[in-house]
């Protein structure tokens, strides 16, 4: 198959699943979720996304019955189930916290519902030029958690796309935060600045990532805020997720930016690229 889910333990093509109209997914967005990236029937980061979502879990007081291991097994079995001629597939996964009838409060007894699905896709070429609208960031302040909550993310995406752009760029205040669907970095004489690991952004795996492979080439990392004008001043604007790990900012809100560092971008972007076909062997 090239379009899988999984629920509890149950698998289907992804077009047939039914769900519970109970699970607290539905009525509250009670729950976290994660997304990787698989290769060659190989998943990319895999315990990386695997961490961060049982971590996720705990903070949220969802106990998904199992280990890191156990989860980590169920996501490679349901790997194994695809077609042998899908080259490129996203993984996403979620739990809530059960099946219940709709209050608040925490039901008593209630098990975690595990939900996957696998499905065929084209990864996103490594160092599109694209461009982005500034929003104001009025989300709730536990960024840091993946959670199903993302109403926002989807008002200020739209307002992305009804101006012709790719990405909506959050801030609060004068300070950038993220994306609606990524994380956003700057590239500013021959520093790669990300903001810090903080309530107000999400822990990403690409963001690790980066931190990683610019200390590897020499790059200098800064964790450190930066404000709107520091981005729209910087050398490059960088924007990037699990399945789009570097786009590279050319416009934000009609004015062009970056442009200045193409090289440094290149050499981030190559090692990207070498370090996903060294843990997937992609070409």
């Amino acid at each position: 198959m090239k379009n899988l889910a999984y629920y509890n333990g149950r698998i289907e093509e992804a077009s047939k699943m039914m769900i519970p109209a109970e699970d607290r997914a539905f009525y509250f967005g009670d729950g976290v979720y994660d997304v990787t990236t698989v290769h060659n029937g190989k998943c990319f980061a895999m315990q990386d996304h695997i961490t961060r979502f049982y971590g996720n879990c705990k903070k949220l007081r969802i106990d998904l019955g199992m280990t890191i291991q156990e989860l980590e097994k169920i996501c490679l079995d349901l790997v194994s189930k695809l077609d042998p001629d899908v080259k490129e597939a996203i993984l996403y996964f979620q739990a809530s916290r059960g099946s219940a009838p709709r209050n608040h409060a925490f039901p008593k007894d209630a098990k975690a519902n595990l939900f996957f699905t696998l499905k065929e896709t084209q990864i996103k070429p490594i160092g599109q030029k694209v461009s982005a609208v500034t929003v104001e960031d009025l989300r709730f302040e536990l960024c840091d958690i993946k959670t199903l909550n993302l109403l926002y993310n989807v008002l200020a995406q739209q307002e992305a796309v009804e101006k012709g752009c790719y990405e909506a760029i959050l801030h609060r205040g004068d300070r950038v935060t993220e994306g609606s669907h990524s994380g956003v970095s700057i590239l500013k004489n021959g520093i790669f600045q990300t903001p810090p690991l903080d309530r107000f952004i999400l822990p990403s795996v690409t963001r690790k990532h980066y931190i990683e492979l610019c200390t590897e080439l020499g790059i200098r990392v800064l964790e450190q805020p930066f404000t709107l004008q520091e981005m729209m001043e910087a050398d490059e604007v960088i924007i990037m997720s699990s399945t789009a790990v570097c786009n590279v900012c050319e416009k934000i809100d009609g004015q062009k930016v970056g442009g200045k560092a193409p090289e440094l971008v290149e050499a981030i972007c190559k090692a990207y690229q070498e370090k996903i076909a060294k843990e997937t062997g992609v070409n």
